[in-house]
This record gives structure tokens, sequence and C-alpha cells, in this order.
């Protein structure tokens, strides 16, 4: 059982690793692909934003897939996809080629993901907040590793960008071994109840929608800045490698937001003053790049514990606006399905605004905007159900 169990770890750790490289890995190398294949800014930002519409649109029949078949085996398969279209960036000789490749990689990671937090509370129910903390980390771990090292690697691999990015198929190749022994050791059990009472998405919840427009919000947000940050620091003087440091640090400046949010919660209760905290964070972070010269990793610092809060704050806010692990599920669902949806318009925007006014700074002058918004919408979404929530807060 203990042997089982480091199994499943490992197989998780190294299944997360593979969710976000195929679309960290690109902001890097963003400027060489750009140049060598003849693609606009806007064109270019698909690469980020077509795994997140996949993301989105494909996380709504994870669920229906895993009713019909064993999970475990699912997870394996579209890890292999993942692994798959990776290595298959290697052959890129054309935008479309490239567009494709990021196609299959959304698709697999908007299945994995949903599946993996299943995956969880099926195997580890009894520690699912520590294991959630270490899926969260590991994922965070993989993009940073893959902003970071794509450079470094394209200089190495014949000095060739698909050559950086189809490294990260590696992931792949590590994790399947293990997602084939886990299928053969995972138990086979169907719970026909819950499947009975699957419940609809809240579309016709006003609140419901009023969450999904702040996780639309924050997700755009978020990979806005985690898609371009490197070519703004290029174009503010930096190498490509500086802007790809820069990218690392703002992933790893997330991971103490995100495992500390819990410790912080039972100091602070107010979900208000969080969300406004962290995303006070981000717009510090966004107006130093804008309209001041100081190094570019204060800012990278604060947009990722700006991020990497208000991220882990999306997923607790569907259980804190729901009464059971049903509707929780379902509002959970809506929000991550249609809220990627929307914030994989952000990095096309900021692509179009560079191509029509040469510069980034408008594009900063509009996140920053976006901020007050997030602010204003967190407000009203957190207004409190009773008082005692405020007056402990106020304590």
């Amino acid at each position: 059982m203990i042997n089982r169990n480091r199994l499943f770890l490992f197989a998780l750790i190294l299944a997360a690793f593979n969710l976000r490289p195929g679309i960290t890995s690109v902001s890097p190398v963003l400027h060489g692909i750009t140049k060598e294949l003849g693609m606009s800014s806007a064109s270019a930002s698909l690469l980020t934003s077509i795994p997140l519409l996949c993301f989105g649109f494909c996380s709504l029949f994870a669920g229906r897939l895993a009713n019909r078949y064993q999970s475990e085996k699912i997870i394996t398969f579209f890890i292999a996809c993942i692994g798959i279209a990776t290595f298959l960036r290697f052959f890129s000789n054309s935008s479309i080629y490239l567009l494709i490749t990021a196609l299959f990689i959304g698709a697999g990671i908007g299945i994995v993901s949903p599946l993996l937090s299943g995956f969880i509370k099926s195997y580890f129910p009894e520690k699912a907040a520590s294991m959630i903390g270490i899926y969260s980390t590991s994922m965070v771990v993989g993009a940073s590793i893959s902003i970071g090292l794509t450079t470094p690697l394209q200089r190495l691999l014949n000095d060739s960008w698909k050559n950086g990015l189809a490294f990260w198929s590696i992931f792949a190749l590590f994790a399947l071994p293990l997602w084939f022994i886990v299928t053969k050791y995972a138990h086979h059990h169907t719970n026909k109840a819950s499947q009975k009472r699957r419940a609809s998405l809240p579309l016709k919840n006003k609140e419901a929608w009023l969450l999904t427009s702040f996780v639309g919000l924050v997700t755009l947000l978020f990979y806005c800045f985690a898609a371009w940050l490197p070519a703004i620091v290029e174009e503010k003087g930096g190498t490509s490698a500086f802007g790809g440091l820069i990218g690392t640090i703002s992933m790893l400046a997330q991971l103490p937001a995100t495992l500390l949010l819990p410790s912080l919660l039972r100091v602070i209760p107010s979900r208000r003053f969080w969300i406004t905290f962290f995303t006070l964070s981000v717009m510090i972070g966004l107006s130093l790049l804008c309209f001041t010269n100081l190094t570019p990793v204060v800012s990278s610092i604060c947009l990722g514990i700006g991020g990497g809060g208000l991220v882990s704050l999306t997923l607790l806010l569907p259980i804190d606006k729901t009464a059971s692990s049903i509707e929780a599920s379902t509002w959970s669902a809506m929000t991550q399905a249609i809220g990627y949806m929307i914030g994989a318009v952000g990095p096309f925007i900021i692509g179009f605004l560079h191509d029509y006014l040469g510069s980034f700074v408008p594009a900063l002058y509009l996140l920053i905007t976006l901020g007050l918004i997030i602010i204003l919408l967190g407000w009203k979404l957190t207004k409190p159900a009773n008082v005692l929530e405020e007056v402990i807060s106020v304590k």
C-alpha cells in the first residue's frame, strides 16, 4: 500500500509537470518564432490563446470521458497526446503547423487537469489539501523550468527554437511509464449513484456568472503577463535570455502565495482583503514595468506573488459559494471552462495592440485598468452573507 501511494504521488507530480511547458515555453522564444515564420505579434499570441481556449472547452468533457472509461487510462492517453504534440514542434515549418500543435496540447491539458483533481480525491481523500498543494506546486515548477531553460536549450540544441520547444516532450516521456503502471494498480470502481446525480452547470445563477467573470478576468490578466513578460523585458532593452529569466522568477514567485494562502486566510479570513492585496501586487508590478526603469526583477516578483494568490483564490471561491461537493464541482467546471475561454482572449489583445501601436506601454495601461475592475468584481462577489467575517477580518 505504501509503495502504491508513492507510485501514485510520483505519477501525479510528473503528470503536473506536463500541464504548463507546452504553453509557457513559447514566450522566451516568441521573438525568434515571429521572425522566422513571419508571424505578427497578434498571430503569435495564438500560441498561448489557442491552448487556453482548448483548455476551457475540453474541460467540459473530462467528466463524461471519466464516466465512460477508466480515468487513469484517459489521463495516460492525453499525457501521451501532450508529449507527441510537443515533440512534433521539432518539425515546425509554418505558423499553421505550430498552431495545430498548440491546439492538441491545449486539448490534452483540458482533459488531464480536472481528472487529476478527481485522482487526488479518489486516492488521497484524507490528504487532499496537501496533495493539491503538491499538484499546484509541481505545475508552477514545470512552468518555471520551461520558461527559464528554453532559451539556453535553444542555443545548446543547434541554436533552434524548434528544438528548444520540442525538448519539453521529455516530461511526458518520464510520466508515461509510471502512468501505465498506475492503470494496472488503480481500483476500477465506478460510483453509479454519482453518475445518476449529474448536476447541470449553474447557467441561470447570476452569482455563478459573476464568479465566472471574475475568474475569466483573473485568468486573462495572468496569462497576458505570463505570455508577454519576456517580450516586454526585451522591448525595454533586455536580452532574450534575461527575459526568460524574468519569466522564471515570476513563476517561482507564485510559490509562496500558492503554498501559504491557507495560512494567510487563517490569520485574515476576509477574501476581500486578499483579492485586493494580490491584485494590487499585480498592478504595482505592471506599473513598475510601465513607468520606471527599475530592474524587471522587482516587477516579476510582484506579478508572481499577485498572480499566484489570485489564481489560488479562483480555485477556492467556488467552494465558498456552494453547499455540496456536487454543486462545487459544477460551479468549478463552469468557472474554469468559460473563465479560461475569456482568459484566452487576453494574449491576443496584447499582441494586436503591440502590432497596431508598436509598443507594449498602451497594453500595460489596459492591464492596470483591468486590475481595478477585478478588485471591484471581487468586492461585489465577496459581499458577506453575515457580518461576522468582516468583524473578524477587521480585528
